[in-house]
């Protein structure tokens, strides 16, 4: 699982730029009568007393960019919840990802998600889809929900990769992630669209944006820093995965 380390810190470096211009709409909605249709084909409302690992891969592995490790320890049940936390083990700052077994060319993926806040500054909580080829960023990431290192996790963001100079889309949710959210992607060869509580928020048309190979679903809490204190926990209710009904 080593490959995740280095991609959120290149995300990272995109907070202090302004939304690109170009082929994206924000704050849109689609007329009824273009909206996709799909059909479901994964779900997983973490109701289990443990991850199931037929369905998911646990990362084993040193920390985002070296910080701290990953371990599947992190992870836990909490009321039907999904939950990482990050803390000081053994003074090694401890998290934790995973990524669903399964690659998807297009698709739906929806999720139900929060993080707490972290007055270290230390932590970001991300959902996004990493290519199964593991060329990246030429085959691109789409980091669907990315909380950053700020302290009350507003706002959030959308970043979407391409390209092999690593060229970036971003779009700053104006809303609390230290809140519930359900956050949606409809991935298809022409558009991206990015759905937050059933709104439309973010549309992406620029054909070289957009992946057109096999990605992976992957949850993550990543470390910016090698300590922090207390604990911070992100929580996932539920994830969907669609494919479109031709």
């Amino acid at each position: 699982m080593i490959r995740y380390i280095s991609i959120i810190s290149v995300c990272m470096l995109s907070l202090f730029c302004s939304n690109k211009s170009g082929n994206m709409d924000t704050g849109v909605n689609l007329p009824s009568s273009v909206l996709k249709k799909w059909r479901l084909v994964f779900e997983d409302n973490f109701d289990g007393a443990a991850v199931n690992i037929s369905n998911w891969a646990m990362y084993n592995s040193k920390g985002h960019d070296g910080n701290g490790l990953r371990r599947p320890e992190a992870f836990s049940k909490e009321n039907g919840l999904l939950v990482v936390t990050a803390q000081m083990k053994e003074g090694q700052l401890v998290s934790g990802g995973m990524a669903h077994r399964k690659n998807y060319t297009y698709g739906k993926f929806e999720f139900r998600v929060r993080t707490e806040p972290d007055h270290n500054g230390a932590t970001s909580g991300v959902v996004l889809t990493w290519p199964q080829s593991e060329r990246w960023p030429a085959d691109g990431e789409n980091d669907m929900y990315e909380t950053g290192t700020s302290v009350n996790r507003n706002p959030f963001h959308t970043f979407i990769h391409y390209g092999a100079d690593n060229k970036q889309y971003h779009f700053a949710h104006e809303a609390d992630g230290m809140a519930w959210h359900i956050i949606a992607m409809e991935w298809t060869s022409d558009t991206i669209l990015i759905y937050r509580d059933g709104n439309l928020v973010y549309k992406l048309t620029d054909p070289k944006a957009i992946p057109k190979v096999p990605h992976h679903l992957c949850i993550q809490l990543d470390a910016f820093k090698n300590a922090m204190t207390g604990t911070v926990k992100m929580y996932v209710d539920w994830v969907k995965i669609y494919q479109q009904i031709k």
